[in-house]
């Protein structure tokens, strides 16, 4: 992995960070920033954002392929409720708008995506997870927390270790697998251990979008972690 002596360590992703890399780090946040619920119910947690700017889940992405299986694997379709709207974007915008509603925000342990040759799963999350762990514990705020696929097993130890045990929800002690990357059998397990926190017709009232001033955005860009 190059190194970069100029570059000063990026708070998303621990590594040396160009302006542009930054910039698309604050773009990242400021997408997600319009679809964070004000108190968050589950709190999925994958490894890395996707590679492409136009790809970010929170875009919503141009590349379907993680995005629709992950809201189809929680119900959020984009048939039915949906089919009235003709536009594709706006498709999507509307999905993101019940995945808030739901209370349910997600989270990377690398903010950014990770540089090629990329280090080891094990690596970046020694490198990261105590990062994670203050923004659960000080900003997310979660009521759960679902760690997502088996690059993240040796996350949930460092969960369980930071006594958030009580707030994981696991698949018999392991991550959650990513729906979409695998078999479209995960999707009922997925669905069905995600229910059990947060039942839909037990859905908190009181969700919405919540506002960030441009120097609070700056701070979680930049240094506020």
């Amino acid at each position: 992995m190059e190194i970069q002596q100029n570059h000063l360590p990026c708070d998303g992703c621990g590594l040396p960070a160009s302006p542009s890399h930054i910039a698309q780090r604050v773009q990242r946040l400021e997408l997600a920033t319009r679809f964070r619920p004000v108190h968050i119910g589950i709190l999925f947690v994958a490894l890395e954002p996707a590679t492409r700017a136009e790809n970010d889940f929170y875009g919503p992405p141009k590349s379907r392929e993680f995005f629709d299986s992950f809201l189809e694997a929680l119900e959020i379709s984009s048939a039915n409720k949906f089919s009235a709207e003709s536009n594709f974007e706006a498709i999507g915008v509307a999905r993101l708008a019940e995945f808030q509603h739901r209370g349910y925000f997600l989270a990377h342990l690398s903010e950014c995506p990770l540089p090629e040759p990329k280090e080891s799963p094990e690596l970046t999350i020694s490198r990261l997870a105590p990062t994670l762990i203050r923004r659960i514990r000080f900003n997310y705020r979660p009521r759960f927390v679902v760690p997502m696929g088996q690059e993240a097993l040796s996350l949930v130890e460092v969960l369980n270790a930071a006594a958030l045990g009580p707030q994981l929800i696991l698949n018999q002690g392991k991550p959650l697998p990513i729906p979409g990357k695998g078999s479209r059998d995960s999707f009922e397990p997925f669905r069905r251990l995600v229910a059990t926190a947060a039942p839909r017709e037990n859905l908190s009232a009181g969700y919405d979008r919540i506002q960030v001033t441009p120097a609070e955005r700056k701070s979680e860009a930049g240094g506020g972690s």
